[in-house]
């Protein structure tokens, strides 16, 4: 049996991030309407399994395939030991509050794919949006060993 290649795979994902973008910037960081936002300078947080599926979609992968591929290649937030990517949240924007399934993704991995591939001059900034303060704990207990979410991500 043949090795996965994942930054084959990788590439793949980033080409129709970026070209996705491209035909359609609600794609990312419109709170309430995008499948991924900014939410801090390292992280994209991506409501999930919509972001995944979209991908998949997108690429005509396996679904199972996309998510092996990004945490694989770190590129998806994981913790041991189950690798599970997904958190159930609470975030706010336009000052309503709303539970969400998400992952959090490299935000160099987006950027790169909207850059090299969807035509921006530059990655995204932050979106108008926020995870509540009262999942710190728990997100800096997931981020163990890994850059935590910086302050900004919060709000009361």
């Amino acid at each position: 049996m043949p090795l996965k290649d994942y930054q084959q795979y990788l590439e793949q994902i980033q080409k129709a991030v970026g070209r996705a973008w491209a035909d359609s910037p609600v794609l990312l960081n419109l709170p309430g309407r995008s499948l991924a936002c900014k939410v801090d300078p390292n992280y994209y947080l991506a409501v999930e399994p919509a972001f995944s599926e979209r991908v998949a979609e997108l690429t005509q992968l396996d679904i199972r395939l996309v998510r092996e591929t990004l945490i694989r290649t770190g590129n998806i937030i994981t913790k041991g030991p189950d690798r599970n990517p997904v958190r159930t949240i609470g975030v706010t924007w336009a000052g309503r509050v709303h539970n969400l399934r998400v992952a959090f993704l490299d935000a160099g991995f987006i950027d790169r794919a909207l850059v090299f591939y969807g035509g921006a001059q530059s990655g995204m900034d932050l979106a108008d949006m926020s995870i509540l303060s009262d999942f710190r704990q728990d997100l800096d207990e997931f981020f163990e060993g890994k850059t935590p979410l910086q302050a900004l991500a919060f709000s009361d």
